[in-house]
């Protein structure tokens, strides 16, 4: 058909009668929507709807008010009232994450903007890629491989332990530490020696690394970029990468500019360590490789070339697990001696058990570590009521009839409409009182000793998450596969830490923020009365004493690293 011989004026009319048809298709849907009837909180903006309370920064309380208020399957709305789900219902999440988890998959936004940060890993592909990368990775985080990581986890422990204790003897009476800088620097220097074999940090001197920084920021400028991010999806149609890259760099935009100089750093560093692993294993025959990359490396050479991961796709992998394992190590560290200083009584009895197996003179194994019933409970504890990702998101590929318990107790289901945005809700999840008790809001490492007896029986009531019942690493085939690398990394720095120090509260107000992973910071209140914040969470810090079998312990360890260093 030429169009050249329509009139622009019939154009002009089936351009406007095509708009009205989209319009009335759109009222049709949002008034017959089957989650029209859902309980929910009322738009904060017709632009918006409740996005702008769900990603800011102090939302913490709107995402618990929504369970609180609303129950389990919660109406909000997303841009132009479109609405969306939040979720966090036993039995509606047993259906998204495990019986139902192919028709719920990683939204569009959260792809797409991961592709750009970090390549095609584990975080940025869907579907059958998804799942041969998952293949593909899964058995490096072995037992027998973990358990090679324990004296890597150690020597970072304890080089933290050496300077603290520097610190320490520069002051008679405690000293006031930000611990929560200490401990980000502890993780990412764990992460980096286990994941890669590359030292981030050395701990005893400032940080100066722009890999280091690049990590440490890219969560709390993404963040405030949560609303732009929706709009992903959209721009990565709009021409190819390389076009797309021009958009990027032409944009007026100090946070998007920053994010685009993060992502190069990390490639580039990526792309540098992944070479001198692989040139390491050739040097070595692949003997002695303890890092997860090396052993990455070696696996997919051992493949068909059909399943075996590209150069892009390693060095995704490479920086999402430094990514991952990085911030919701040094967040959970970071709450659980917070809470630890403000229960002390607690903390004495998790440095009891430690004392009592001899942790101050040496080094534990693994089985020692692991079998502690009070560091085990206030892990668990913190983990359960304050995860460090208090929710992700999903979207509907396909119509899919969800069950719930309601507000009310009764038993209900809904059809999720295709294409229905949801929030998974962790932390709600983690705080249910039909499933935790009516204690549930309380911090009651408790609740974990003798056998664990912490969920109710009925299996309506259960949670479908890997670790311990709970959410905080999610369920099914998107779930954490790192979540005992991060168990033992934390054990392994709790142990070494509380074995030497006792922490104390000081009197300043601690904020935690929602910045996708949860962080402290501290309110201060001027003389004039105006409210500002201070990244950082203020300690106070006492040592103790060490017994001449430890002295002799850390001199060993100590000029054992120089003979390295020299060498």
């Amino acid at each position: 058909m030429d169009l050249t011989c329509l009139h622009p004026a019939s154009i002009l009319v089936a351009l406007i009668f095509y708009a009205i048809f989209r319009v009335a298709i759109r009222i049709f849907r949002l008034r017959y929507s089957p989650l029209r009837n859902l309980p929910g909180p009322p738009r904060n903006s017709w632009f918006t709807g409740n996005l702008s309370q769900l990603f800011n920064a102090k939302g913490l309380a709107f995402h618990q008010h929504l369970v609180d208020v609303y129950g389990g399957m919660v109406k909000v709305y997303g841009f132009f009232g479109k609405r969306q789900q939040y979720i966090s219902d036993p039995q509606a999440l047993q259906s998204i994450l495990i019986k139902e988890q192919d028709a719920f998959e990683e939204t569009a936004v959260f792809v797409e903007t991961n592709r750009v940060i970090f390549g095609p890993g584990l975080v940025s592909t869907t579907g059958e890629i998804h799942k041969r990368q998952r293949k593909m990775v899964n058995p490096i985080f072995s037992p027998s491989n973990l358990r090679n990581l324990v004296s890597t986890f150690y020597e970072v422990a304890e080089r933290l332990n050496n300077v603290l204790s520097r610190e320490c003897m520069e002051n008679e009476e405690r000293t006031v530490i930000d611990i929560s800088q200490w401990m980000s620097r502890a993780a990412l220097e764990a992460a980096g020696q286990a994941i890669l074999g590359y030292s981030f940090d050395p701990l005893d001197s400032p940080v100066n690394n722009p890999y280091t920084r690049a990590i440490r920021e890219l969560i709390p400028t993404m963040f405030s970029l949560s609303l732009v991010r929706q709009f992903a999806p959209f721009l990565v149609r709009l021409g190819p990468p390389g076009w797309r890259r021009r958009m990027v760099e032409w944009t007026p935009n100090k946070a998007v500019q920053k994010v685009k100089m993060m992502s190069d750093v990390m490639h580039h560093t990526a792309m540098d360590i992944l070479e001198h692993a692989r040139a390491g294993l050739q040097q070595r025959d692949g003997r002695y490789a303890k890092d997860i990359i090396s052993l990455l490396l070696k696996a997919n050479e051992r493949v068909s070339e059909t399943e075996q991961l590209s150069e892009t796709e390693l060095t995704g992998q490479m920086t999402v697990m430094i990514f991952g394992a990085q911030d919701t190590a040094s967040s959970t560290l970071s709450r659980i001696l917070y809470m630890l200083s403000i229960n002390p009584d607690v903390q004495e009895r998790v440095r009891g058990e430690l004392h009592a197996a001899g942790a101050l003179e040496r080094r534990l194994s693994l089985e020692e570590v692991s079998a502690f019933p009070w560091l085990d409970a206030a892990l668990k504890e913190t983990l359960r009521l304050y995860p460090p990702v208090p929710f992700v998101r999903r979207v509907a590929l396909e119509d899919c009839s969800i069950p719930y318990i309601t507000k009310e107790g009764s038993q209900s289901s809904v059809i999720i409409p295709r294409n229905t945005t949801l929030f998974v809700g962790i932390s709600g999840a983690n705080r249910l009182e039909t499933v935790w008790g009516p204690d549930a809001k309380e911090w009651k490492p408790k609740r974990w000793l003798n056998g664990g007896a912490h969920q109710k029986s009925e299996p309506s009531s259960r949670l479908p998450g890997i670790y311990s019942g709970m959410m905080s690493f999610l369920a099914g085939g998107r779930s954490c596969i790192g979540y005992k690398f991060a168990e033992m990394e934390i054990k392994i720095i709790l142990t070494v830490f509380l074995s030497r120090f006792r922490i104390f509260p000081t009197q300043d107000e601690i904020v935690w923020n929602l910045s996708q992973i949860i962080s402290p910071s501290v309110r201060v209140v001027a003389r004039d009365g105006s409210v500002t914040e201070e990244k950082g969470l203020p300690v106070y810090l006492e040592e103790i004493k060490a017994r001449n079998g430890e002295k002799q312990r850390e001199s060993r360890g100590q000029d054992r690293r120089e003979r390295v260093d020299i060498t």
